[in-house]
Parts: structure tokens; C-alpha cells; sequence
């Protein structure tokens, strides 16, 4: 018997959805899926902007009237760093509850992370790797050995955030460039994130999806997906620096790179750059797959949650 599931990804800078179909223990399918951005991680002083929580109970009401054909629908909500972090996230909570009675899972961060690196494992061929899931409000690391997962740490260095935070200039200023470097190093390097220049890197998140597409859409080679490319460290150095040069007025128009995202990519890429830097990584391979994936997967399977 196949079961409707709506999957709610409440992400620090976009909310996704996905509607799918579940045969419990055995399969699912995904039928629709959408995302819109919210930015429930640029609010001023550790609070969910009031436009944010508002956005994304207006997306949660819109999607759900899309896919209600009258069947029965399950609705699987969970929220990450944004809301985990948020003095206020009752607000979002409550009225998530009161006008759609959705109850809202807020993950910790040991199962984002795994949630995370389950959809890698998920979707990607590989037993050994640092699992490394940036978003717009933290970034999550996991080490997964034989296929066996473990949340090393959680770190504030999400795009959103970080940009808010560093990056005042149009294009950004050397010296905060500096500083944001500086902050990534300080909060990075006493995790050692790798033993050795050997492990491999798999990167979650939109800031690895968007370098992807840019690297793709200039042209270098005949791949056109991105799930699976492998982006060596000079490359990702590469697109670093193009973008950071670039005012946003232009960088809303490099191909590949979506207008919304183009005030966050800059720091989002300085992070990935320099994780590679200080864990010796010397390729970045990009998985499409996210949360909700690792959510549908626990629903599907029955997989026990992280304590």
C-alpha cells in the first residue's frame, strides 16, 4: 500500500518540499518537488525575521493546496540551524501549527548531519568520506567510514549568516574577504576535519550545487549534471576568486548561478575553499541530494533517530 508523504526541508535560507510516494520498508518515489528561498537565517541578533517566518508559512499553505487532490497526506516537517538557533522559533512553530497543523521536528545537529550523509550514501558511490552539508545558517561534517556514520561538529558558517556578518562591500573588500578567511580558519581548523589528504570530500548544500552549475555552464567539457562531478581544489579556488571580484549586479548574471543566491555565493565558496585547504581535500564531489532526502529515507526505512 503506497503511502502520500509530504517532505518540509525548513532550511535556513529556503524551505523545499517534496511529495512523495512510500511504500513502507521497501521503496518511495518522488512526484513533485519545489523550493522557495525564505532567509530564516538573516535575522538580526540570533531571531528569525519576521518576512522570513512569514514567506515560508505562505510557501508550507501554497504547496500543500498544490498537491491536495483529496487522498490522504502525511506530512513530515523538520527545520535546521535557522530555526534550532532561534530565540523566537515558536513563532514559526506556533503558527505552522495554527494555520496548517503541521508539528515541526527541529533537528539537532548530529541528525542533520546524518540525515545528510545519508542521502549521499544514498545516491553516491563511495564507503569512505568526510560528508560536508553547508547551508545558510551552519555547516555540518560527518565522517562516514564503512558506510558507518559519525557527526564530527556543527559549526555557524553558513552562507547567510557569514555574508551578513563580513561582507558589507559591493564587490566585497579585501580586508573583509581577510577577516571572513580569518573566521573560517579559527572555527575549521581545530576539528581536522581529515587524517590525511587522502579521504575523500562530498558536499551537500546549495552553495556546492551552484559552483557546480557555474563550472558546467562556462563550458569546461560535455557534462551537464551535476550530481557526482568532481570539482579539484583549484578549480573551487577558481570560481572563488571570479566570483569575489565581481559586483552583484554582474554576478546575478553568471550563467549557472541563480539571482538569489548571488548576495551569499561569495562566502559560501570561501568556506568550501578553505575546508579543502586545511583537510588536505584534494576534490570536492558534489551531491545533489539533501535532508528531506535523508528524511525520506528514515520515514521509508523506520531508521531510528538520532539521539
Amino acid at each position: 500500500m503506497m503511502e502520500r508523504v509530504v517532505l518540509i526541508d525548513l532550511g535556513s535560507n529556503a524551505v523545499r518540499f517534496a511529495l512523495a510516494g512510500v511504500i513502507p520498508g521497501r521503496a518511495f518515489r518522488i512526484f513533485d518537488e519545489a523550493r522557495v528561498q525564505t532567509r530564516l537565517a538573516a535575522g538580526r541578533r540570533g531571531a528569525l525575521p519576521l518576512a522570513g517566518v512569514a514567506a515560508t508559512v505562505a510557501a508550507v499553505r501554497r504547496f500543500l493546496a498544490r498537491v491536495d487532490d483529496g487522498r490522504p497526506l502525511r506530512v513530515v516537517a523538520a527545520a535546521t540551524s535557522a530555526v534550532r538557533d532561534a530565540r523566537n522559533a515558536h513563532r514559526l512553530i506556533g503558527r505552522l501549527r495554527r494555520v496548517a497543523d503541521i508539528e515541526v521536528e527541529v533537528l539537532g545537529w548530529e541528525e542533520e548531519a546524518r540525515l545528510g550523509a545519508i542521502a549521499a550514501l544514498s545516491s553516491l558511490p563511495f564507503r569512505d568520506a568526510v560528508v560536508t552539508d553547508l547551508g545558510g545558517g551552519s555547516l555540518q561534517l560527518t565522517t562516514v567510514r564503512e558506510g558507518e556514520i559519525v557527526p564530527v561538529a556543527s559549526v555557524p558558517l553558513g552562507a547567510v549568516r557569514i555574508t551578513r556578518r563580513f561582507l558589507r562591500h559591493d564587490p566585497p573588500a579585501a580586508s573583509e574577504i581577510a577577516a571572513l578567511r580569518r573566521h573560517v580558519r579559527e572555527l575549521l581548523a581545530p576539528l581536522r576535519p581529515t587524517p590525511g589528504g587522502a579521504a575523500r570530500l562530498v558536499g551537500l548544500g546549495g552553495t556546492v550545487r551552484t559552483l557546480a552549475r557555474v563550472y558546467l555552464r562556462a563550458g569546461r567539457g560535455r557534462r551537464t549534471a551535476i550530481h557526482g562531478l568532481s570539482l579539484d581544489r583549484a578549480q573551487v579556488s577558481a570560481l572563488c576568486l571570479r566570483l569575489q571580484a565581481l559586483p552583484l549586479r554582474r554576478r546575478r548574471r553568471v550563467t549557472g548561478l541563480k539571482a538569489e543566491r548571488a548576495d551569499i555565493i561569495v562566502a559560501g565558496a570561501i568556506v568550501l575553499e578553505e575546508l579543502m585547504a586545511l583537510g588536505g581535500f584534494s576534490t570536492l564531489t558534489v551531491c545533489e541530494r539533501g535532508v528531506r532526502h535523508g528524511l525520506l529515507i528514515r520515514e521509508t526505512f523506520g531508521l531510528e533517530k538520532q539521539a
